[in-house]
């Protein structure tokens, strides 16, 4: 008798996890919150990971001519000034890939094949545990009923996690502000770059010849800049001082849809409860630091699947765990320690050591990322 599994989300990881579970010949429903109109606005960055996983999936081959390849990141001063630089093509990454592009593009070349399967405008509204099942309920009553196994794979915000842990503090807010979008900047000639503020940070990320990704945060709670509900106002107010290309960017903004956010992190990873399970950010979710959001899903999805098609259930709820967890908790560690440094960035004597830091060790985010390859954790 074969399994009924419901997948919540049609975001990466949902999607992700559909195609490999399409691959086993494993059936699934799978419902998005959203119309099948809505469209991603920003960009991605994809490490070596994330790349890693899109070719065993076979989806790689879909992107061509849609990414940019990236071979070095820089950190800098918000005045342009170099802390330091990394190149992408030393080992332990001189096999590897490492990508962006739009996000849309991604997220279209995961759908493929899979658009009859997708139930669009349905919200879930409840969760409940019984014996070996979940009974659910959703805006859709065609598929209201229960489950061998749901698999929650809606972000950071979670439906179903807020169901599954009603009254509980599953999110850490961490009081930062920030800001996304694509803009069209002809002939930019731009390698990315993160330039670091007093408790701001601007990123700077080529998607193409003629176009960029680009992305800023701040501290809420700062003693330089107040926010209004505008965030192209806000965006000109923090970010006016920077130096190098910021000022032309900010220039281009008419136009642009900006996707305001906020800095979110899990209190723990959940992997499972009982039979609900969780992949992506809504299982790990952290800062996007070290940009690991994509690859975390993307793995999460291959993990879970392969034990999906090789135990039952609960055998595979429980080995997807002792797969993830200590990974997570690495991905963890290294995007939301230097969360905490950013309260205190307003400091001069906080900012010479971060410097100094960056320049003794290079850019962060590589950094992490050559710690997730090697295995050297500490």
């Amino acid at each position: 008798m074969r399994s009924r599994i419901l997948i919540v989300g049609a975001g990466i990881a949902g999607l992700s996890l559909a195609q490999r579970l399409t691959r086993y010949g494993l059936d699934f429903d799978i419902i998005e919150k959203n119309s099948s109109e809505t469209k991603c606005v920003t960009g991605a960055v994809l490490p070596f990971n994330a790349v890693r996983e899109l070719k065993d999936l076979n989806v790689f081959d879909r992107l061509l001519n849609k990414f940019n390849q990236i071979s070095e990141v820089t950190y800098s001063t918000m005045s342009g000034r170099t802390l330091g630089t990394a190149s992408l093509a030393d080992p332990p990454f001189e096999n590897d890939q490492f990508i962006t592009l739009k996000r849309q593009d991604l997220k279209g070349s995961l759908l493929e094949g899979l658009q009859k399967k997708v139930r669009y405008n349905t919200d879930l509204l409840s969760v409940e545990h019984g014996d070996n099942e979940v009974k659910i309920t959703c805006s859709n009553e065609l598929l209201n009923g229960t489950y061998d196994l749901v698999i929650a794979a809606d972000g950071i915000d979670s439906a179903v996690r807020a169901q599954n842990y009603e009254g509980q503090q599953t999110i850490v807010d961490h009081d930062i502000v920030s800001w996304r979008f694509l803009i069209s900047y002809p002939d930019h000639g731009l390698h990315p770059l993160h330039m670091i503020g007093h408790a701001d940070l601007f990123m700077v990320y080529p998607v193409g010849p003629n176009a960029l990704y680009c992305y800023g945060h701040i501290q809420e709670q700062n003693d330089l800049y107040s926010l209004t509900q505008d965030p192209k106002e806000n965006l000109l107010r923090v970010f006016t001082s920077y130096g190098g290309a910021v000022p032309d960017i900010l220039s281009r903004l008419d136009g642009v849809e900006i996707v305001t956010d906020r800095l979110k992190s899990v209190t723990e990873p959940i992997f499972f409860d009982r039979r609900i399970a969780f992949i992506g950010d809504a299982a790990n979710g952290c800062s996007s630091l070290i940009q690991q959001g994509i690859a975390t899903a993307l793995e999460d999805s291959r993990c879970l699947a392969d034990a999906l098609a090789m135990q039952n259930i609960d055998q595979a709820l429980q080995s997807y765990m002792e797969r993830r967890q200590k990974v997570i908790a690495h991905v963890i560690k290294y995007s939301d320690d230097p969360v905490a440094q950013l309260r205190n960035m307003q400091r001069w004597s906080t900012r010479c050591i971060r410097y100094a830091t960056i320049k003794t060790l290079g850019p962060p985010n590589v950094l992490g990322w050559r710690k997730l390859a090697t295995g050297r954790h500490f």
